[in-house]
């Protein structure tokens, strides 16, 4: 079955008190090992391709709309949430930090953002488990080490709010 959208996701509005504040679009809901992709031409989301691994995605993925970052996509962003969160949904999430990470050689930032919604308030780093980080950064370092294109990750660790603040500013289109 095809949904078929009236409006490029990647159009739909940053937010009105951004950086501090962002619109999230997702992509992979928490608990799944399928990384599903918008597809701005087709207006739906398509399956790009399944984990090797027995690895699954720790936290809801997707993007920041009205961004655009150095890999020419919109800005990833990490939902933390003990539910997973549908994909296609828009969740108004505050921003707690920015993993700094490579793919290829690449820069390739995940945003870290809690929904405003969540009963707990999660604003910086050190709100959040400790165990979900080395969770997290467990993941993105070894979430392709079975790929069969044999991609390279480099995590180079948290940057700090200040600068993922900055990070979502310079990716404003």
């Amino acid at each position: 079955m095809y949904i078929l959208y009236m409006t490029n996701l990647y159009d739909l509005p940053i937010h009105k008190a951004s950086p501090n504040i962002v619109n999230a679009v997702i992509e992979i809901p928490k608990g799944t090992s399928a990384k599903y992709e918008y597809d701005e031409e087709l207006g739906l989301f398509r399956l790009d391709r399944c984990l090797v691994s027995a690895m699954t995605y720790p936290a809801s993925y997707g993007f920041i709309p009205k961004t655009k970052t150095h890999d020419d996509d919109a800005l990833d962003i990490v939902v933390f949430n003990a539910t997973p969160i549908e994909r296609a949904t828009l969740v108004e999430c505050n921003v707690v930090d920015c993993l700094d990470m490579e793919d290829d050689g690449v820069k390739d930032y995940k945003i870290l953002a809690c929904p405003t919604s969540h009963v707990k308030a999660y604003e910086k780093l050190c709100d959040i488990e400790p165990m979900f980080l080395r969770v997290l950064e467990n993941f993105f370092n070894h979430y392709k080490d079975l790929d069969v294109h044999d991609s390279k990750v480099n995590i180079k660790g948290w940057v700090g709010q200040r600068k993922a603040f900055e990070i979502i500013s310079a990716s404003k289109i």
